[in-house]
């Protein structure tokens, strides 16, 4: 298994080769492929969220407790609250997330397990697309692709996990091959269940502009990248 320093480097060379044909043809905007380029990154960190034992994945856990209630906050800033108590808002549900939510995960998560898998970066793909939609008020087809970069970053994940796992250079192949691109893990039928079904869930509910893929793929063919 590829260690945190290789995921955030693949991550960060991947997803930039891909933002400048996207950038240059004028589909995302300069601003728009910052922020690409960080869900990129934080797609190539997601599956190990799972992992207990990890630094840097515990520093990734306090990031998003404070992440997640400030854009919260940020989608209720027309509601014009008190800035003390929208901060007091904002710590609280930090230190909630942080203490409760977070270590729950933690205790009902394998590692390498159904977080470690495709589905799992689909149903990312999907709450991206609706928290910049719906909460952040981006526009649809911008929405879509920053749910498109958690994904890539995700499968990039995935894909150097299992390139590890077959140590070319030393010509073997580690035990670890095949547990991190898969469609399901037979450790935990149930979780893969809930997963595929908000997959389902969200797809009927969750606008996805569906040619921004097909503007991309036109985009990437131009500088041979497909």
């Amino acid at each position: 298994m590829a260690n945190f320093e290789q995921h955030i480097n693949v991550a960060v060379i991947a997803t930039g080769v891909l933002i400048v044909p996207l950038a240059s043809s004028g589909l995302i905007t300069i601003e728009e492929s910052l922020i690409s380029l960080s869900l990129g990154v934080l797609g190539g960190i997601l599956p190990d969220l799972d992992s207990d034992r990890s630094k840097p994945v515990q520093i990734s856990f306090k990031i998003l407790s404070i992440f997640i209630p400030l854009l919260i906050l940020i989608s209720l800033s027309d509601m014009n609250l008190p800035i003390l108590q929208m901060i007091a808002m904002w710590l609280f549900s930090s230190v909630v997330l942080g203490l409760t939510l977070f270590k729950l995960f933690l205790a009902l998560t394998k590692h390498r397990g159904i977080f470690h898998s495709i589905p799992m970066g689909i149903l990312f793909f999907q709450l991206t697309n609706i928290i910049f939609y719906h909460l952040l008020n981006y526009s649809l087809t911008f929405s879509t692709i920053a749910g498109f970069f958690v994904f890539f970053g995700f499968i990039i994940h995935l894909l150097l996990d299992e390139l590890v796992s077959l140590n070319i250079l030393g010509l073997k192949i580690k035990s670890s091959l095949g547990t991190a691109l898969k469609l399901y893990t037979k450790h935990n039928l149930i979780g893969t269940a809930i997963v595929y079904t908000l997959i389902v869930g969200l797809y009927l509910f969750l606008p996805i502009e569906k040619e921004v893929f097909i503007k991309m793929i036109e985009i990437l063919k131009t500088v041979k990248l497909v």
